[in-house]
Parts: structure tokens; C-alpha cells; sequence
């Protein structure tokens, strides 16, 4: 079976031959060659397409093992964000590190190694990890974890999917004693105050802030901060999930490439910014962490053409000048971003993971005229910096430029792993020769 797939951003469509394995034995039995494993296509870019052959591991949803009392769970890589927390909130436990969309599988966390609004208290969601099952190019599974094949442990996670296919997760819960955030919002005039204010927030478990990427002057930078915490307060009825199924807008793939453009992305950063009040309130789970999950597709909105994701960090030093480069370039080529978002990395998560201590930022750029030739100027100032890009968003760097940046997918180790897991490509690694 063949489908045309694409990442979500749809900037590139590759027609893929699919497989969709049911269970371990069928996974086993993959045709030979060259292939990756894809979840719910989440990655924004060209990570999990692989033509010859593609795996789509989002029937392998079953939860393995799971310790009530300790807050330990295991289960198969194809199963979502959603479905986990189905199973652990209504018995008091929540993910200890989550990304930003409950339409995400286990394998995409390993192989991505998210980070949450939390990194600066509890790093990637490889610190969470206790082992791994990993389907090896020999069609056998490997357990791995800090002891056992640790290279292999060490390098799937944010590995992109190429040193095999996830089988399996164990790993880390987080207690809670309620569905209910204690939130806190806070405007923030510029660049200064911005980071003035993540900095002064850092003692909250999740702080983030929105960015406006089109203000201008003594304005530029400014933002509009998210800090918050679990509820303290034990409430049992505020431990169901009738709020995962919450009614979800469903676009239609109708939108014009010209609709989302830089006048109207200006027009929504200012309404976004002016109608947003300091406030303290409470307000679930949901509502904190997945925001744009209430629009089912809301990646139609921005037409056939789709758009590009990008992220970044780079460390501390100099970060406040850096981030002021990059958004007054933004500001002259007049490329601007609605989904901007400014956060504090607090560890360096090590091997191939995207953590490091310092700032990062991530936009979706509609597709312009000059948003390629802009975001390699963008390339050089992260060089510059000594800083990196999330691959999980990436769909466009060069191979010499991302040669340059501090990523450890350039490392002896990994490189000798790829030797023997060559297997596993897609069309990003290809692209990149990783």
C-alpha cells in the first residue's frame, strides 16, 4: 500500500510504501530495505518520510505495564499523548514532561525527546525514560537502558527514528492531585522585560511566554507570559478526562495560499497582545497545555503551500542581543509568525538531544517569497551563537549548515551506531547525510 505523506507543516509531499503493523510479529516481519517509523505525523518536517518504506506504528497503542502506586508505565510506541492520559489522570498521575500536542505518540517523544513548558525544573523526557524495547536492522527487539546496549538507550532517544524502530517505553509519572492548573498571565512591554520575566519566573514548574514577532521600535519582543502550577488542592472529582474530549474545530482544506500573510499574522499578533490582560485563574489541563489541540486540523489554515517550523536555543551569553537580531531581521523582511513561543532550557540533556542551557524560540512561517533565503540568514546567526535547531521541526537546513552547529549527530558514537543501523533513513537524515 502507498500513500502521499507529508510532514505537519505539508511544505513536502513524498509518495510512501506503507506498512502498519498490528503487533510485535507483524512488526518483525517488515520487508527489508530502507524504511522509518511515523506515528500520528506530528513531526513538522520530512523526519518520517521514507518512500521505499514507512512504518506506521499507531496501531501498536497498548499500555504494557503500569504501576499505580509509583507512578511507572510502560507501553507500545504507537499509542498518543491522549490515550495515556485517559488511562493515569483518573488514577492521580500526569506526564512528567509533555509536549505541546496530546496527538502525539510515545515513539515521537523518544524519538524527538520532547520538552515541556518544565525543562528548566525537569529537563527532556529522556531524564523520565527508565528502558527501552528497540526493533534493531536485524529484525530483532533489543532492551536497552542505562546498563544494557546503553548506546543504543543513549542514542534512540532523539534519535530521529535511525537507530531502529521503538517497540516500547518505560517510563517516569508525575503525581497529581487534580485536572486543574493554577495559571498566571503576565504582559511583558519588550525583548527585556521578556526575558526579565522568564527569569523571575523560573521557581514556577511551567513557565512560557508567546511572542509577538511583529512588533516594532521599543516594543519589539514583546510578549505575553504563561507560568503555572498543579493544583495543591485534592479534589477526586477533578480527576476524570471528560475534558480530553472536549468538541475540537475541524478546518476543511479550502484555505488560499495568500491567507495567512504577513499583514494578516500583524493584524492578529496585535489583537492577540491588546486583548490579553494580566490574570490569575484556574483552568485545566487542557486549556494549559494543549492549546492547539482545540482545532483538529489547524494546520490547513495556512493553504496548499503549508508552512515551515522553526526552533532553535542557543546558550545564555549574549542571548538577549542574539534574540534581537533575529526578530529585527524578522521585522525587515517583514516574515512574521502568530505560533511564537519563548522558553528557558535549564539542563543540557546530553547525546542527541535538543536541550542545552539557554533560550529557545520557536515560529511557523507561513511560505513566502524570501522566507527561505531570510531563515538561512537566521542559520548563521544560530552558528554564530554556538547554538542549535530541533530537527523534529525541521524541513529545509543544509547539510553545511547544520554541519556547523553544536549537534552531537555529528559525534563518533552516533556515527558509528548509523554504520550499522543504515537501514533506518528518511528523508531528512538523507538530506543531511546524518
Amino acid at each position: 500500500m502507498s500513500d502521499l505523506l507529508s510532514g505537519w507543516g505539508r511544505n513536502q509531499v513524498l509518495k510512501c510504501n506503507l506498512k502498519k503493523p498490528k503487533n510485535l510479529d507483524q512488526l518483525k516481519n517488515i520487508t527489508r530495505g530502507k524504511l522509518i517509523a511515523r506515528g500520528l505525523g506530528r513531526s513538522y518536517g520530512d523526519s518520517s518520510l521514507q518512500k521505499n518504506c514507512t512504518v506506521i506504528t499507531s496501531k501498536l497503542n497498548k499500555i504494557l505495564y503500569f504501576d499505580k502506586t509509583k507512578g511507572i508505565i510502560e507501553t507500545e510506541s504507537g499509542i498518543s499523548i491522549k490515550e495515556i492520559l485517559q488511562h493515569i489522570i483518573p488514577c492521580g498521575w500526569f506526564l512528567k514532561v509533555t509536549p505541546g500536542s496530546k496527538f502525539i505518540t510515545v515513539g515521537g517523544m523518544v524519538a524527538s525527546d520532547v520538552h515541556g513548558k518544565n525543562h528548566h525544573k525537569f529537563g527532556s523526557f529522556r531524564h523520565q525514560i527508565i528502558e527501552l524495547k528497540v526493533l534493531n536492522e536485524n529484525n530483532k527487539i533489543l532492551t536497552c537502558n542505562k546498563k544494557q546496549n546503553k548506546d543504543l538507550f543513549n542514542y534512540t532517544i532523539g534519535g530521529m527514528g535511525l537507530t531502529g524502530i521503538i517497540y516500547s517505553c518505560r517510563f517516569r509519572l508525575l503525581k497529581i492531585k487534580s485536572n486543574l492548573m493554577y495559571q498566571q498571565k503576565i504582559k511583558n512591554k519588550n525583548i527585556n522585560e521578556t526575558i526579565k520575566s522568564l527569569k523571575r519566573s523560573s521557581k514556577w514548574t511551567y513557565n512560557v511566554a508567546w511572542i509577538d514577532t511583529s512588533a516594532k521600535g521599543k516594543n519589539i519582543g514583546r510578549s505575553i507570559l504563561f507560568r503555572a502550577e498543579h493544583s495543591k488542592k485534592k479534589n477526586l472529582k477533578k480527576l476524570d478526562t471528560t475534558f480530553l474530549e472536549n468538541k475540537r474545530i475541524n478546518f476543511k482544506n479550502i484555505f488560499p495560499n495568500w491567507i495567512i500573510n504577513s499583514f494578516v499574522i500583524n493584524i492578529m499578533n496585535k489583537i492577540y497582545f491588546y486583548l490579553s490582560f494580566n490574570k490569575k485563574s484556574l483552568i485545566d489541563i487542557n486549556e494549559y497545555f494543549y492549546q492547539l489541540d482545540k482545532i483538529n486540523n489547524w494546520n490547513l489554515i495556512y493553504g496548499n503551500k503549508g508552512f515551515i517550523s522553526y526552533q532553535f536555543v542557543i546558550p545564555f551569553r549574549n542571548s538577549t542581543n542574539t534574540i534581537l537580531k533575529i526578530l529585527h531581521l524578522l521585522k525587515k523582511k517583514k516574515i512574521y509568525s502568530f505560533v511564537s513561543v519563548i522558553k528557558i532550557l535549564g539542563k543540557k540533556d546530553g547525546f542527541l538531544s535538543f536541550g542545552i542551557k539557554g533560550f529557545t524560540l520557536v515560529f511557523d512561517f507561513p511560505i513566502s517569497k524570501d522566507i527561505y533565503k531570510t531563515l538561512e540568514e537566521v542559520d548563521d546567526i544560530i552558528i554564530k551563537s554556538k547554538g542549535n535547531i530541533y530537527l523534529c521541526k525541521d524541513s529545509r537546513i543544509s547539510v553545511n549548515k547544520f554541519s556547523k552547529m553544536k549537534s552531537s549527530f555529528h559525534s563518533f558514537k552516533f556515527l558509528k551506531l548509523r554504520k550499522k543501523m543504515n537501514r533506518f533513513s528518511s528523508k531528512q537524515s538523507e538530506r543531511l547525510k546524518i
